[in-house]
């Protein structure tokens, strides 16, 4: 297992945000709209939460990668379990991941309206 001094702080370089989960094509769009931003994806977490990931190093950060503010670092920082770092990870984190809009459009068309075709026709 890597420690946090042995890292390059990877969980300082992102903000991951609940969501709803997507269940129209308006939220589908939206989703598209979000991945169209510079350093923003959505994915599906293996328990099956939405979020949107904001790639953004913390301006606490120096340039080894250690926190400037370590002794009144935010309560949410000193939780953080090492075992849940994406650098201690066994497999992905994501069951879902989009970057793009173009992955968006493709899951549209290939998961999402054959889904709700299935749905309607029910």
């Amino acid at each position: 297992m890597i420690k946090c001094e042995d890292c390059h702080a990877a969980c300082c370089r992102e903000v991951s945000v609940e969501m709803d989960k997507p269940k129209t094509l308006e939220d589908w769009d939206i989703i598209r709209w979000m991945v169209a931003h510079e350093n923003v994806a959505v994915y599906m977490d293996e328990e099956g939460d939405w979020l949107v990931e904001f790639k953004t190093k913390c301006s606490k950060l120096d340039d080894k990668n250690r926190c400037t503010i370590y002794k009144i670092r935010p309560k949410t920082c000193s939780d953080y379990p090492m075992e849940d770092c994406i650098m201690n990870a066994d497999e992905a984190a994501e069951k879902i991941r989009f970057d793009t809009m173009e992955e968006v459009e493709k899951y549209i068309e290939e998961v999402v309206k054959p889904g709700l075709v299935k749905k309607i026709s029910s």
